[in-house]
């Protein structure tokens, strides 16, 4: 079990966050590839990327730096400013994507919330596999205690990335549930991408 209220930071667990996220990628640098990677209309200026990542406007240019040096972010001029977006064709680009969802901030959605896992699922979980108008799929598995407050808190992540988020939010029972029945959805979920604990 993971309680976010406790600790105020979740354990997450990603084969791709620990291989190259965490020791490669400075908290800055993953909020910043958080938003190239799964935001909505992409390429953007810099001022936008920091916006939506809340990051400081020095602090996502030298974010953008890192993630261009390394093949990661695409740099093009549009109306007379440089704009950014991923790129795709990086050999590291899939493992760049799954560490964006990895660092999806959804810190603030969980704390206080006793959760156990979340998982991403659906078309944004494949690389390039999404499309501008695609939602961003969850699953999260908990004794969640005022799902109103945590359903708009990630309404208010994916407005930043101009993203809807669709929460499918379950206890341990109904996932238990879900499991021995073939929910289609929670099949789909438990084989998608694992952002924080394990159900």
């Amino acid at each position: 079990m993971i309680d976010v209220g406790s600790t105020g930071a979740p354990y997450f667990v990603c084969q791709h966050h620990i291989l190259y996220g965490e020791s490669l990628l400075p908290r800055s640098v993953a909020l910043v590839n958080c938003v190239l990677m799964l935001h909505a209309d992409i390429p953007l200026p810099a001022s936008d990327i920091g916006r939506a990542a809340g990051v400081a406007y020095t602090s996502t240019v030298s974010a953008l730096a890192t993630l261009e040096k390394r093949g990661l972010a695409h740099r093009t001029r549009r109306g007379g400013r440089d704009v950014f977006g991923p790129n795709t064709q990086s050999v590291y680009y899939p493992m760049a994507y799954a560490t964006a969802l990895v660092d999806f901030p959804i810190t603030d959605a969980l704390r206080g919330q006793r959760v156990y896992g979340v998982y991403a699922y659906g078309s944004m979980t494949q690389s390039g596999g999404g499309t501008r108008a695609s939602d961003l799929d969850l699953l999260i598995v908990g004794d969640v205690k005022d799902r109103a407050a945590m359903v708009e808190q990630l309404a208010k992540v994916g407005a930043r990335l101009n993203r809807v988020v669709d929460p499918l939010i379950l206890s341990p029972e109904q996932l238990e549930q879900g499991k021995v029945g073939r929910d289609p959805h929670v099949i789909a979920a438990l084989a998608g991408v694992r952002m924080m604990g394990s159900v």
